[in-house]
């Protein structure tokens, strides 16, 4: 599998979910730094096009069946937390791209919320990069 190949797909899984996107990217052969780099990145990029495409999207998602846990999830959370609760969650409970769906249809002001976001998917892609890092390590180090 080239290189861009791997990458295209670490990005793509990370996208939807940092921490899938950073094993994904170890799974295929990249180095852990690299896959958290680029996973976090484009997760970063998709909460963004979320956050400017959520007005259109939030109603929908919002309204699905299929979310009734994870959004009473996120509806408790926000209550009790507010836009940093949500947002430091997201990455390891719903993923970012729903939470910041929820969220925006919580009522959450967009700004806010796309700072808390990025800072938790940068502080939890980090995270888990290391992880990623010293878990390999232990076993091939």
């Amino acid at each position: 599998m080239g290189l861009l190949l791997k990458l295209l797909s670490t990005a793509a899984a990370g996208a939807l979910d940092v921490w899938v996107g950073i094993f994904t990217g170890v799974a295929l052969g990249l180095h852990p730094i690299s896959s958290g780099v680029v996973s976090i990145a484009s997760a970063v990029v998709a909460v963004m096009l979320v956050v400017v495409l959520g007005e259109r999207l939030q109603g929908r998602i919002y309204r699905s069946r299929r979310l009734l846990r994870r959004r009473e999830r996120i509806e408790r959370v926000w209550k009790r937390y507010g836009i940093p609760g949500v947002a430091l969650q997201a990455p390891l409970l719903t993923g970012p791209l729903l939470a910041t769906v929820l969220a925006l249809g919580l009522g959450a002001p967009p700004r806010p919320l796309l700072v808390w976001m990025i800072a938790s998917i940068v502080l939890w892609g980090a995270a888990l990069t290391g992880a990623a890092a010293l878990g390999l390590s232990l076993f091939f180090g």
